[in-house]
């Protein structure tokens, strides 16, 4: 039979349903692109906010309009965080927890056999040890995603993920290795290491960060490591310098940073200040050639004033974001955030949606300014529309360029020569 896998939020639920692919493959199950005509759909849920809640319920209700005889498998954070809105969506057939993703296959197989709705959702809060899984490819052509965190302990007012998530786990450093070096017969030249908690690894036991990039730096066919989110906060000055020692990995950290006051901060239960954000950003600078930073931003949260804002402004420019995420906060039932007062309006959270854009658009310019006319190694990985190749930096500065040859999968040398938007046009520097 065919299957299909739909996928919502962030870059672990992306890793995870690309091992779930590998699973049902596995088993004898046929992947298939079109959702249209697979005949079992597995969604994979975010449920970060309401507003994730409600994209899955418009999803559902779009499936089943144009796939009345598909299997409809839910799994993921939402029915983890809140099983029992989960057992209410209709025509769902099977409903599997985050603690029981490696289950899928056999819950198929065993609703093939008796033909009667399986729900499946055991408390997450307990789990003490990360869920066994193993890594051979990735549908993209030359990056592969390593999941090695799962869970957080921190429960920030805003955020529902410590309850669909459970505690901090860490992959263990030999099945890490494992996973890379079949990543890496498999010719991927890039790991991304991903985590709910990412700067958390190994806390649940004598390891952290640094171990688990050294080990999969040292496979020889891997050229890059790329870190997906990190904790401000966690990451300290000596795990910084250890880092700094590894060649292979890219100069480009996603710093999650939510808010550029230090009133919201304090409110949202993170752990930092803005000055501490942004002396962090500086230590990275000084300890990574051409480093480039990513960050989350939410506007709106619950008695943000238009100086908390202005604050926020500020910081884009001060820490010189090469992209920033900007979204309104959502109201998530099951949160503190959710019960406090002076709750924003839309309209207000919109507009400073709008302008936190604006300015984060200009910032990204003149970040691109300083790159230009040098030149980089750039990884291309796929064709766009009007076929120019395109790739990413190791500092991830997307480029394109032209070929005559099919250069995906390759590590050239690109003299970034002009800039179109978000991103150059570039010229391969040397022949291969």
């Amino acid at each position: 039979m065919t299957f299909c896998t739909i996928t919502f939020g962030c870059k672990v639920n992306q890793c995870e349903s690309e091992n779930i692919a590998e699973a049902m493959i596995k088993n004898g199950f046929e992947f298939e692109k079109n959702t249209n005509s697979a005949e079992i759909i597995i969604i994979n849920s975010c449920s970060v906010t309401a507003k994730s809640d409600r994209k899955l319920r418009q999803t559902l209700h779009k499936i089943k309009r144009k796939n009345q005889h598909s299997i409809i498998l839910l799994t993921g954070c939402m029915p983890q965080a809140d099983p029992s809105a989960a057992e209410k969506l209709e025509n769902i057939d099977i409903i599997i927890g985050n603690a029981k993703k490696n289950s899928i296959p056999q819950a198929i197989k065993n609703f093939l056999k008796n033909k009667s709705k399986i729900i499946d959702v055991t408390p997450i809060n307990k789990l003490k040890v990360f869920e066994k899984s193993t890594v051979n490819y990735s549908p993209k052509r030359s990056r592969a995603f390593l999941k090695i965190e799962d869970g957080c302990n921190r429960f920030c007012s805003y955020c529902i993920i410590p309850y669909a998530r459970g505690p901090v786990r860490s992959k263990p450093l030999e099945e890490i290795k494992y996973d890379a070096e079949n990543l890496s017969k498999n010719g991927y030249k890039e790991i991304v290491l991903v985590g709910i908690n990412l700067s958390s690894y190994g806390m649940d036991f004598d390891a952290n960060l640094y171990d688990a990039v050294k080990i999969v730096s040292n496979q020889e066919n891997i050229n890059q490591v790329r870190l997906s989110s990190l904790e401000p906060d966690l990451m300290t000055i000596d795990i910084i310098k250890k880092l700094s020692t590894i060649p292979k990995l890219c100069p480009q950290f996603h710093l999650s940073l939510q808010s550029g006051s230090n009133n919201i901060l304090k409110s949202m239960r993170r752990r930092y200040t803005r000055e501490e954000y942004l002396n962090l950003v500086n230590i990275l600078r000084k300890y990574f050639k051409n480093a480039t930073f990513t960050t989350d931003i939410m506007v709106g949260f619950p008695g943000e004033t238009e100086n908390d804002f202005q604050d926020t402004l500020k910081l884009i420019t001060e820490a010189k974001f090469l992209k920033v995420h900007v979204f309104p906060y959502s109201r998530r039932p099951g949160t503190l955030a959710d019960k406090m007062e002076n709750q924003i309006s839309k309209n207000t959270k919109s507009e400073r949606v709008k302008k936190i854009i604006e300015l984060s658009n200009k910032v990204t310019e003149k970040v691109l300014s300083e790159f230009l006319n040098i030149s980089m190694p750039v990884l291309y990985e796929t064709i766009d529309s009007n076929g120019f190749y395109e790739g990413y930096t190791p500092n991830y500065i997307l480029v394109k360029t032209c070929s005559e040859h099919d250069i995906r999968g390759k590590i050239l040398e690109t003299k970034l020569e002009s800039i179109n938007g978000n991103f150059f046009k570039g010229i391969i520097d040397s022949n291969f």
